[in-house]
């Protein structure tokens, strides 16, 4: 690569930086309007959910705000919300685990993960507020992974239809048995075709390897949750799709980065 492109790359990946977080913490603040926890679209954190105390201009800054209060309010001492935390360290996160691992350095391969990354930050936050995901977002999810498959090409057409079968057939089919075995839900119908999605986009290979990411790292939380806190109900709902997501991307980036 030139010395101009690799300039070009890097000038506009460290501006990028610079913002992750203010763009992860818009994503927070549009999923928590759409999911209907808050009625206000306006830019930012303006106040405290607990007091309603407007916050000052320097704890609106993104994710700095979060760690220098540790997380709670100055004046009622009550817990600020994590979903903003989250979604601005998330941001950040994903964008230097793109710089890391792709090669070539193209901006426009960067970007496209990175998009695809915000999309599933704000749809893990949906599910961590609303316990669904919904279709509005999970179809064309999967509806897309189909159509880069046929277009960009870097997997089969034929592997990312399999992929989007098996994916949803194996996990709809141990959903229904749980449900029926146990009287309750233990996939959601949601979480199944997200599962589908996922596997059009990273093969049929991919999927076991996607599961068992994915399933693992949900025990690890549930256990270092129960570490935390000592509590834990068997009738509590953990939200599975912030777990997917986080494998799925993972190995996206896996497979779109192999030669």
């Amino acid at each position: 690569m030139s010395k101009i492109k690799m300039d070009y790359f890097y000038a506009n990946s460290i501006f990028l930086l610079c913002f992750t977080p203010i763009i992860g913490s818009l994503v927070a603040k549009m999923t928590i309007h759409f999911a209907g926890k808050e009625a206000s679209l306006t830019l930012g954190r303006s106040y405290c959910d607990a007091c309603l105390r407007p916050y000052p201009l320097i704890e609106k800054i993104p994710l700095f705000n979060y760690i220098f209060t540790r997380g709670r309010c100055k004046l009622c001492n009550k817990l600020k919300l994590p979903i903003y935390f989250f979604s601005e360290l998330s941001s950040l996160t994903v964008f230097i685990t793109i710089l890391c691992v792709i090669e070539g350095q193209f901006f426009s391969q960067l970007v496209f993960l990175y998009a695809i990354a915000l999309f599933l930050i704000g749809l893990s936050i949906f599910d961590i507020l609303t316990k669904r995901l919904p279709d509005i977002a999970t179809l064309p999810f999967l509806l897309l992974g189909l159509c880069q498959s046929f277009w960009l090409q870097h997997i089969d057409f034929q592997d990312s239809v399999f992929g989007a079968i098996g994916g949803g057939l194996i996990t709809g089919i141990v959903a229904e048995i749980y449900n029926k075995m146990r009287g309750k839900v233990g996939i959601g119908w949601g979480d199944v075709k997200l599962i589908s999605a996922f596997g059009a986009w990273i093969g049929w290979q991919a999927l076991p390897l996607f599961i068992f990411l994915s399933s693992t790292s949900g025990i690890l939380f549930i256990f270092l949750r129960f570490v935390a806190i000592k509590q834990f109900s068997v009738k509590e709902q953990i939200p599975f799709g912030p777990f997917l997501c986080a494998s799925g991307w993972f190995l996206l980036v896996q497979t779109l980065n192999s030669p």
